[in-house]
């Protein structure tokens, strides 16, 4: 038996069916520009966002304060260093213990006002004086902190 093999001749055509070079480079500089304007949006959003969860924390952090002076019926101060964009938290004035140190985004910045660098819960609860604090977020959002004598209460003014 006899195999017989079949030559195919295989017809090319010119089929044009892809983007040219120029096509191609107008759709990835497009996608780019698109990509680029996303970011920008993001970064704001991201600025939003540390104003807001450092105020949440800030407020966090002086309720804590205040409850720590009441359980344990001692001392607490809030110590603010704006050269180093942070805070602290202690309890005591000899064998000071730190509770809490927080650093902040360097866009925060805290106006003491007539509450100074140091001020402290005492253990009853209240403050030991009052006053205001001023933050403002990147110069666009303030918020004034005041506390009041007495029962050691503070609220916050969004201004």
């Amino acid at each position: 038996m006899e195999r017989q093999f079949q030559v195919i001749h295989l017809k090319w055509e010119k089929v044009e069916e892809g983007f040219t070079l120029l096509e191609s480079l107008l759709i990835l500089s497009f996608v780019s520009i698109l990509l680029s304007i996303t970011v920008l949006k993001l970064s704001t959003m991201e600025d939003k966002h540390i104003g807001r969860y450092f105020i949440e924390q800030f407020n966090n952090d002086l309720l804590f304060a205040q409850q720590y002076a009441l359980s344990t019926r001692s001392n607490v101060h809030v110590i603010f260093m704006p050269t180093n964009n942070s805070y602290l938290i202690r309890q005591g004035t000899f064998q000071a213990t730190t509770l809490v140190t927080r650093s902040y985004h360097r866009t925060i910045q805290i106006d003491t006002r007539t509450m100074g660098e140091r001020f402290a819960f005492l253990g009853n609860g209240s403050i030991d004086k009052s006053g205001a604090l001023i933050v403002s977020v990147d110069g666009l959002e303030n918020y004034r902190y005041v506390f009041t004598l007495g029962k050691g209460r503070f609220y916050v003014e969004e201004r």
